[in-house]
């Protein structure tokens, strides 16, 4: 593969995204959970015959959960227990004789004493700390994300020049002995984050595992065994304050360098479903006062503010002072700004258009069972459609072989099949094709089928299983697509409409796509997915009823409200970080509701469209009106 084929891959990860956390909570079909069906928890039993929950918590994870030095619990997850206990004894699934006993878990121990069937004398209901959302683990599952954070490098300054080449369009020409040297704890995950980040570049470098944990790592920089470290952000910065206080700016975090984004979650044992359940209930029940704990434990303080009365009153001496400079100032700025758009760099500046843009967006409307018609979601997807072919915005090529629409009568079942299968073949002549599948539309779950269906166009409310779009049959058709870039939109759980379906089987209950179905969504390299909705939320519309929420503000995000002045692209954690903060807030403004958008990402951050017209602007505190 060309080098610059491989530094441009290396561009595709994510930069934006640091503690939006309990925004990133997974769907959850089930409902609150009542201290009558409690028992049916292997846990709750267990506690109610010993008295006691067993919990562990790392003990060497610091800000996350650690042992102070006269042996104490400080940090988040000691937090997080207290009020885990709270909750249990709010909801009754406990007693007050009943307590969360503590017990200390390294990073070499944990899962043993979780997974489930138990190897060790010590049963733990679950675990708490740094610990990275893993699939497929045996015995153990996790439960919905608290925190989100990046897999970055701890680079000593005297070898910053050994990892240039990474930046760079030219290969490095190291000897053997001269290849820059990256730590990483043995037990993580982070080796297999390097080698899928890295890919044939890894071989430039040489992989040393450490035994251990934060503290090894320490060690290993100290006696310059190796050049940098690779981690979790948090973590690095913990040891970055750690070794300025022996070694002050003798290193630094490179955060330019994103190798993966990682989701925290607890560790639970995989055979209790009625106790994850309960777990997860507990999260979105909490959310607000587990939010408090991550911006108290978790999230790094703003730094003290330099305006000072004194500072204040001296430059507003300045401005009065240079006030008849200002036009002069202003037009040196302007020419300035031309002269840097000018040089600014670009992927390939002779291509004006994002050649490589597919989009397959659909909006049900009007639906054939009249009462579960939604004539927003053509707006929706006709603005969206508007901003993606603007020249000037994302610059979509505009026409047919790039980018379709599917909405009302067109919108049926056979149809949205027919066109991801042109997708597919677009995306096999295209390998470099960039794939959006948008969908705007009723989805329902059934209980008695344990199964979740999209309401097409041609829906029968009498035969809702086999007239509508099931999710295995739409994850098989994205499956198919084969480009290693692929967003899937779902917007599937409208609040208008829904009490209407008067024919519809009380089986069937409308909710946002559930967890399950999102991990079947996103199994394969470079497939992301999007959900407006979560839990039992509902996804909401404006009130001038032009558009819904979600799209309102993904349409802002494509136009660059998540981006940086300087930035050329729209990418995954672009969208991510502006959807996550701005859709909450309209909606608890606009329509006194909760709606929090949620992500999975299984793939490098990538472009999804150009950024070529408006460049982001200072938001006022609060919603846009118009």
């Amino acid at each position: 593969m060309p080098l610059s084929k491989i530094m441009n891959i290396k561009n595709f990860f994510f930069t934006t995204l640091t503690g939006v956390t309990l925004l990133l909570i997974p769907s959850a079909v089930a409902q609150t959970s009542s201290a009558s069906s409690s028992t049916s928890s292997r846990i709750i039993r267990e506690a109610i015959a010993t008295k006691r929950i067993n919990w562990g918590l790392r003990q060497d994870s610091p800000p996350i959960s650690f042992k102070d030095p006269i042996g104490g619990w400080e940090g988040f997850c000691t937090n997080l227990t207290d009020l885990l206990d709270k909750y249990l004894r709010e909801k009754q699934f406990i007693n007050n004789d009943i307590n969360i006993v503590r017990y200390p878990i390294s990073i070499q121990d944990r899962f043993k004493k979780t997974r489930y069937p138990y190897q060790d004398s010590l049963h733990l209901a679950g675990e708490c700390g740094s610990d990275s959302i893993r699939k497929n683990e045996t015995g153990i599952t996790f439960s919905h994300v608290f925190y989100a954070t990046k897999t970055l490098l701890l680079i000593r300054k005297t070898e910053e020049a050994k990892f240039s080449f990474l930046k760079t369009n030219s290969l490095p020409n190291f000897s053997s002995n001269s290849k820059p040297k990256i730590g990483v704890i043995n037990t993580s995950i982070t080796p297999d984050r390097l080698q899928s980040f890295f890919n044939s570049l890894l071989s430039e470098m040489e992989i040393v595992n450490i035994q251990g944990g934060r503290s090894q790592l320490i060690d290993a920089l100290v006696d310059k065994r190796v050049d940098a470290v690779a981690s979790d952000e948090i973590i690095l910065r913990r040891i970055l304050k750690e070794l300025d206080l022996e070694t002050p700016n003798e290193f630094y975090i490179d955060s330019e360098l994103v190798i993966s984004y990682e989701t925290y979650g607890l560790i639970l044992p995989s055979d209790d479903s009625k106790w994850v359940q309960i777990i997860n209930d507990f999260f979105i029940n909490k959310k607000y006062d587990i939010q408090l704990l991550t911006q108290q434990y978790i999230i790094p303080p703003s730094p003290p503010s330099l305006f000072t009365k004194e500072l204040i009153f001296t430059l507003l001496m300045i401005i009065a002072t240079l006030s008849g400079l200002s036009w002069v100032g202003y037009m040196y700025w302007v020419r300035r700004q031309n002269f840097r758009s000018e040089i600014k760099p670009n992927l390939d500046p002779k291509t004006p258009i994002f050649a490589n843009g597919y989009a397959l967006l659909i909006g049900v409307g009007e639906s054939d069972y009249q009462p579960l018609s939604l004539p927003v979601t053509v707006k929706d997807i006709q603005a969206l459609h508007q901003v993606l072919v603007d020249p000037n915005f994302c610059a979509y090529p505009n026409n047919r072989q790039h980018i379709r629409l599917l909405h009302d009568q067109e919108a049926t079942r056979s149809k949205i099949l027919e066109q991801l299968n042109w997708l597919k073949q677009q995306a096999e002549a295209n390998p470099e094709a960039t794939v959006v599948v948008y969908y705007s539309g009723h989805g329902w779950f059934s209980k008695s089928q344990n199964s979740y269906y999209l309401l097409p166009h041609d829906i029968n409310p009498f035969d809702l299983e086999s007239s509508s779009l099931s999710a295995e049959d739409f994850t098989n058709a994205l499956r198919q697509i084969k480009s290693q870039r692929l967003l899937v939109i779902v917007d599937s759980c409208h609040a208008a409409g829904m009490a209407t379906a008067k024919k519809a089987p009380s089986d069937f209950k409308e909710i946002p796509i559930p967890e399950s179905v999102i991990n079947d969504l996103s199994q394969g390299k470079g497939r992301v997915v999007f959900t407006s909705s979560q839990g039992e939320e509902s996804s909401w519309i404006r009130p001038d009823k032009q558009m819904s929420i979600y799209t309102y503000h993904l349409i802002e995000a494509m136009k660059g409200e998540g981006n940086q002045a300087h930035e050329n692209f729209v990418k995954i954690s672009h969208l991510m970080k502006h959807l996550s903060h701005q859709v909450p807030v309209s909606a608890r403004t606009l329509c006194q509701e909760e709606q929090t958008p949620y992500f999975s990402v299984e793939a490098e951050d990538f472009p999804i469209a150009l950024l070529k017209g408006r460049r982001p602007k200072i938001r006022q505190q609060g919603v846009k009106s118009d």
